[in-house]
């Protein structure tokens, strides 16, 4: 296991509050009787309790008309459940893109408010999370809320989705891994990589809570991620039967990569020179960026389908706030 148990994660609520998550999928009641705030914890995985993290894509000149997609993490608190510790994060994601519709020219908004359970060895033991779409123009609309929740069950995931009017409940078992150990549990970790498309879960925080506490100069390891899917908004009869196959579920919701630290270089973000080391991941992500504080600060994507360019997600600073 790569960290010892004192050190912490965090996630952050920017544009929506984590309580309609909450309110939208009730929490599933603790195999653990006493929780309680654990004190003492300067740091978790790399956050202060309190302390916000704020992403957005880029550049300017990469974007598609209309287009903003940020991402947020907050560490809002470390729980104390028995001899262990969980830190209890709050994520958001919002996207804004120009579209057109019956009325003519909208803008569509994308948003997601979520919280996650990670445990000191960034074990993601229960994530929930809210999503809608609203578009504002001349023909104004709001879907409905969706919401999901999955909680780790011993040796399997319990997934409770909530559409209108619905409710399901799917469990499905997690891919074999040799750093897994679900008596702990430890060796997984939640994160989607994606070249391109970005979504609610390729937020560069959660990437971080892989790395060890201390960045060598030479590190490489395999790691497995979890990568949580989305309700939809009209389930059907084919939409249970895909959640229901088990086997399916190995290849949907986990993938391996391997993490390589390479060279040390400058990075400008923001108008600032930053010391980082480079983080080469296997797959198709492309090159993450660390600075001297552990924190990732920039992962660079493939060019955009519709501008042709380079783009990436990079960490926006308190002060441009």
């Amino acid at each position: 296991m790569r960290r010892s148990l004192g050190i912490a994660i965090l996630v952050s609520g920017v544009l929506v509050a984590a309580s309609a998550v909450v309110a939208s999928v009730p929490p599933r009641a603790s195999s653990d009787a006493s929780i309680e705030e654990a004190v003492g914890f300067d740091v978790f995985l790399g956050f202060e309790v309190g302390e916000e993290r704020r992403y957005i894509i880029g550049p300017d000149d990469a974007l598609r008309d209309g287009e903003e997609i940020t991402w947020s993490v907050l560490l809002d608190h470390v729980e104390a459940v028995g001899d262990r510790s969980i830190g209890v994060f709050t994520l958001a994601h919002e996207e804004t893109r120009l579209g057109i519709g019956t009325g003519g020219p909208m803008l569509v908004h994308w948003k997601y408010s979520g919280e996650a359970r990670i445990n000191e060895y960034g074990f993601p033991e229960q994530v929930n999370f809210s999503m809608f779409e609203e578009h504002t123009g001349e023909a104004p609309w709001r879907g409905e809320i969706m919401s999901a929740r999955y909680t780790f069950d011993g040796k399997e995931y319990v997934k409770d989705v909530r559409v209108p009017d619905q409710q399901w409940e799917f469990k499905f078992p997690i891919a074999t891994h040799g750093d897994l150990d679900l008596d702990v549990p430890a060796g997984m970790f939640l994160f989607r990589p994606q070249a391109a498309d970005v979504d609610f879960f390729t937020n560069p925080a959660l990437l971080g809570f892989m790395l060890p506490e201390l960045i060598p100069e030479s590190w490489e390891q395999r790691v497995m991620m979890f990568r949580p899917t989305y309700p939809v908004r009209h389930p059907g009869a084919d939409y249970v039967r895909f959640e229901r196959d088990t086997r399916e579920a190995l290849g949907r919701y986990y993938v391996k990569r391997t993490l390589k630290i390479g060279a040390s270089t400058e990075l400008e973000i923001a108008g600032r020179v930053l010391n980082v080391q480079q983080l080469d991941i296997t797959g198709p992500l492309r090159t993450a960026y660390i600075d001297e504080f552990g924190r990732v600060v920039r992962i660079d994507l493939d060019p955009d389908s519709i501008t042709r360019k380079n783009r990436y997600i990079r960490l926006v600073f308190p002060s441009e706030y």
